[in-house]
């Protein structure tokens, strides 16, 4: 075994090389110098000390380099959990601004009663029951009302989206006819001054609302940049999934987005009991966060056992938004676990066109097709495909990448190449996660089949 002082001088002189090696490069004979010295001292070092040192020592680069991307993703998440109460904090402005609005309308109630002409009280009053009507004048006061949580809003969503846009066009069009009309200049001064003034703060009520629709839709983009943090490749650590939950964890503050990622984390660690709780809420409100809370339960539910109540939630979310991604994926997922891989295919071909999900996508499939070449030779070249594109669209590889290019490879028995994949995916991977790599290599040296966890 080699001496602790020896591992102290070892560390000495790594860091000396590192320090060295990264001094800008000015010109002259001094930068030359202290380079070739820097470069000598490693060489020495290399040649002097106790092999199972400089081992011990290349196999703790990648837990280093593993906590550093942990470190990244920690740094991630609290930076989204800043961007979210900002945006809730926009919400509260657009709020008191419609508060402050309602109330200057209430104030010129009184003036507005002193108007005698019939007709004209008859189409303002249609002008004002539209705006009732609006479904965001209704909801824009209710602090509580959950924002969008994925990229692409339900069919139901964008069509009462569209049904509102409609109905406040064309109270603008009767508002502008009406402010044109033979009746209202037959008014007196004071009367039409007080009917301008409503007029305008009808305008600016709308403006509020188009916001709030703007607002509403901004939401959306939240759950998709926590949607990477709840391991959807089943390539985190546990300690790498132990770090993220503490980072998602919101302290109580409002976060339906942050919730719900927290919730799939821990399914997917199985943890089940601690899921539930987090879903619950968000299902009972209606929101885009829906249809992914209720396929997330059902993965809860088949995990313990209660395959009725799991059919049943994964059926309501597929009535709420069947083309919801987050949902498909969730889905392909469940399908695997109850061993529907036809279903689990369908699913994940239809993310391969999505550019945010597409790598993944070809990657599961991949490890999908690499179990099913027994029934199906052809789908070995269908596994290496898949991998080898997913791999060289990955900028820098990680140990995944080489991992499911590995599994690809030893499926078509492709031994040499296989190998050399999986070494490249344990160089790369922390100390729990090699041992996945390991139980691989096995099977590639032993030439038996492989099942990876889908």
């Amino acid at each position: 075994m080699a001496s602790n002082t020896t591992s102290r001088w070892l560390d000495t002189i790594l860091a000396s090389f590192r320090i060295a090696s990264q001094i800008p490069a000015p010109m002259g004979e001094r930068l030359v110098t202290r380079r070739f010295h820097a470069t000598s001292l490693l060489a020495i070092a290399i040649l002097l000390v106790h092999p199972s040192l400089l081992q011990a020592k290349a196999m703790a680069y990648p837990q280093d380099k593993a906590s550093a991307t942990t470190d990244k993703r920690v740094e991630a998440i609290e930076k989204v959990h800043e961007d979210y109460q900002e945006y809730l904090k926009q919400k509260q402005t657009l709020v008191e601004t419609f508060q402050t609005l309602q109330t200057s309308l209430q104030q010129t109630e009184a003036e507005w009663n002193r108007i005698q002409n019939e007709g004209v009280i008859k189409q303002f009053a249609a002008i004002q029951s539209s705006l009732n009507s609006l479904q965001i004048s209704n909801t824009i006061g209710s602090i509580g009302s959950a924002p969008g949580g994925n990229n692409s809003p339900n069919d139901f969503a964008m069509r009462q989206q569209l049904q509102q846009q409609l109905m406040a066009n064309r109270m603008m069009e009767n508002m502008n006819t009406f402010m044109r009309s033979q009746e209202l200049q037959q008014l007196g001064v004071e009367a039409q001054r007080a009917i301008q003034a409503r007029f305008a703060t009808i305008q600016k009520v709308m403006k509020v609302e188009e916001d709030y629709r703007k607002w509403q839709l901004g939401g959306n983009r939240f759950f998709e940049k926590y949607w990477n943090f709840t391991d959807p490749q089943k390539a985190f650590s546990e300690q790498e999934i132990q770090t993220v939950l503490q980072a998602l964890d919101t302290d109580g503050k409002d976060n339906p987005p942050a919730q719900l990622a927290q919730a799939l984390l821990l399914t997917r660690k199985g943890d089940y009991s601690q899921a539930k709780p987090l879903l619950d809420p968000i299902i009972e409100s209606p929101s885009p966060l829906q249809s992914i809370a209720l396929m997330c339960k059902a993965l809860v539910l088949d995990g313990m056992d209660k395959d009725r109540d799991s059919k049943l939630a994964m059926q309501n979310s597929i009535k709420i938004d069947r083309a919801n991604p987050y949902c498909r994926w969730l889905r392909a997922r469940l399908a695997c676990k109850q061993d529907q891989l036809n279903i689990a295919e369908t699913e994940w071909k239809a993310l391969t066109t999505m550019p945010t999900m597409q790598q993944d996508a070809k990657r599961a499939l991949a490890l999908l097709y690499a179990q099913r070449v027994s029934k199906t030779p052809s789908n070995a070249g269908r596994a290496v495909a898949l991998a080898q594109e997913a791999h060289q669209d990955e900028t820098p590889a990680t140990w995944f990448s080489h991992y499911v290019l590995a599994v690809a490879l030893h499926s078509a028995k492709k031994k040499d190449e296989a190998i050399e994949q999986i070494q490249a995916a344990k160089e790369l991977a922390s100390e729990d996660l090699q041992m996945r790599c390991d139980a691989l290599r096995q099977a590639i040296d032993n030439q038996t089949p492989f099942l990876a966890d889908l």
